[in-house]
């Protein structure tokens, strides 16, 4: 065999082994198919794609749609809201300027009455000043009246429980003659001479039962007024009644009735002051005196009498 045929025999030979193999019906069938559904896929791939393609600007321009609805009816809704707020604002800086005007008003107000009230204070201060002033003032004329008061009864004696009617018609005349036989006076270098006499309060209107009325009576001579008041102490002391037929009758200093208030507000000062030991008295218009350790005190208030009973005690204490 020439070397031509050799080679046309190897390449028939390649190409038996390169064929390939016969397809059985079934599987010519089943490779149908599947091409068959391969095909029908794309196209109904291509079918879709067309429809999408063909519906998609009318879906578009549905949505543009309701955008632009919702869009507008936002705006709507903001212009609403900002006619409403616009208002409301408008409302509200009016009432801040009435506001600030107010207070504008208020301030000013306040200014003045600030003013007007320091000025107020400084007036009262001077006031006050005056006020102190004139109550010390007042407080020492009040007591020169009542040392003047106290002063122009001191000629007169009171006369309690004497029986009305005792004087008859001659009150003058009965005093003079039965005051110095009551208090035992003896001869007496000149007789006691009264200058006034007479009850206090109505006769009218008393029954039997009726307490006397007190008499009051004036002597000419501050001297025999003085006579008599130690006679009648000097009986007191000696617990010996001052008598009117029976009845027994007591002598008083004429003194006015804030004399007489005064006088009680010492009343516990003196009790303490008797317990002590310490020799005191009254003298006018209504001042306490003490005699101690040789000295004299004279207090014009129970403020004052206090302290010094509270020394005197302090001091028999430390003894």
């Amino acid at each position: 065999m020439t070397t031509r045929g050799r080679t046309q025999s190897d390449l028939t030979s390649f190409a038996k082994v390169t064929t390939k193999p016969k397809l059985t019906a079934i599987e010519k069938t089943m490779e149908g198919d599947a091409n068959k559904a391969s095909e029908a896929n794309a196209s109904l791939a291509t079918n879709t794609g067309e429809e999408k393609r063909q519906e998609s600007p009318k879906e578009s321009e549905a949505t543009l749609g309701g955008i632009m609805s919702a869009i507008n009816g936002m705006k709507t809704d903001l212009s609403c809201m900002k006619n409403d707020f616009t208002a409301k604002l408008e409302g509200i800086l009016i009432a801040m300027e009435s506001i600030k005007k107010d207070m504008a008003d208020c301030a000013t107000r306040v200014t003045q009455a600030e003013t007007r009230i320091s000025s107020t204070e400084d007036g009262v201060d001077v006031l006050q000043n005056k006020v102190k002033c004139l109550e010390k003032n007042n407080k020492y004329l009040e007591e020169k009246v009542l040392d003047l008061e106290t002063r122009s009864r001191g000629s007169n004696v009171r006369l309690v429980n004497l029986p009305e009617g005792a004087e008859a018609n001659d009150v003058y005349g009965f005093l003079e003659s039965w005051i110095p036989e009551a208090l035992e006076l003896g001869p007496l270098r000149k007789n006691l001479t009264v200058e006034k006499a007479h009850r206090l309060g109505q006769r009218n209107g008393r029954t039997a039962d009726s307490a006397p009325r007190t008499l009051i009576m004036k002597f000419l001579s501050h001297r025999d007024k003085e006579m008599v008041m130690r006679a009648a102490r000097a009986k007191q002391r000696a617990k010996q009644h001052i008598l009117y037929k029976d009845q027994p009758v007591q002598f008083y200093q004429d003194v006015p009735a804030e004399m007489h208030k005064k006088r009680r507000e010492f009343g516990e000062a003196r009790r303490q002051l008797r317990q002590l030991g310490l020799r005191y008295g009254m003298i006018p218009p209504a001042r306490l005196i003490v005699t101690y350790k040789d000295r004299t005190y004279t207090f014009n208030s129970t403020e004052e009498a206090d302290l010094f009973i509270q020394k005197v005690q302090s001091d028999n204490q430390e003894d």
